[in-house]
């Protein structure tokens, strides 16, 4: 009987992760790219979602290596950690790389595979409600969970707890801010 009761906790916990999922899913893609698949913005974001590299090597699309020798992070008053590009590199001419591709085909591929799209962000959803976890954060409660987790594909899940904890808003080269896409979870 006691398996049983755990089983179902279980499944209602699932199926809660699995509605803020696809509610936060919905909310990223429209503000992102207003739901298109096919999108690259100028400084090089990918997709119906806007992956930058490092969400992509995150999730395996990317080779780690590859990006480790091209980029340096340093922390910012406002980012836990700000990418920075080595060699006259940057975002566009990286992913433009097939070498850099864990996939065949690569960003093209990527841009025209809406499923693989999705399916990457349903990856990445889960590493950063992990991420949060290790942080201490709550996500019991849909509201907060949703913010989390918008803020974190926004800036990174350290910026998103320096906005939850500190209220440090950072805002990206467009002058969008995170708690613009942390208010988008309530």
């Amino acid at each position: 009987m006691k398996f049983l009761y755990m089983l179902i906790i279980a499944m209602v916990f699932a199926n809660a992760n699995e509605n803020v999922y696809s509610e936060v899913k919905s909310i990223i893609s429209q503000m992102e790219s207003s739901g298109k698949h096919d999108i690259v913005n100028r400084n090089g974001f990918l997709g119906k979602y806007q992956f930058g590299a490092m969400s992509l090597v995150d999730i395996g699309l990317l080779k780690l290596e590859n990006y480790k020798a091209l980029t340096y992070t340093m922390e910012t008053k406002t980012r836990a950690a700000k990418v920075m590009w080595k060699n006259g590199y940057n975002l566009t001419k990286f992913l433009d790389d097939p070498s850099n591709w864990n996939i065949e085909g690569g960003k093209q591929a990527f841009l025209n595979n809406v499923d693989l799209q999705d399916k990457a962000m349903d990856t990445m959803l889960k590493l950063n409600t992990k991420r949060l976890l290790q942080k201490g954060f709550d996500l019991s409660n849909p509201s907060f969970a949703k913010s989390m987790l918008i803020a974190s594909h926004f800036g990174g899940v350290g910026s998103a707890e320096k906005y939850a904890r500190e209220h440090k808003d950072y805002r990206d080269d467009f002058g969008t801010s995170i708690s613009k896409y942390y208010k988008a979870g309530s």
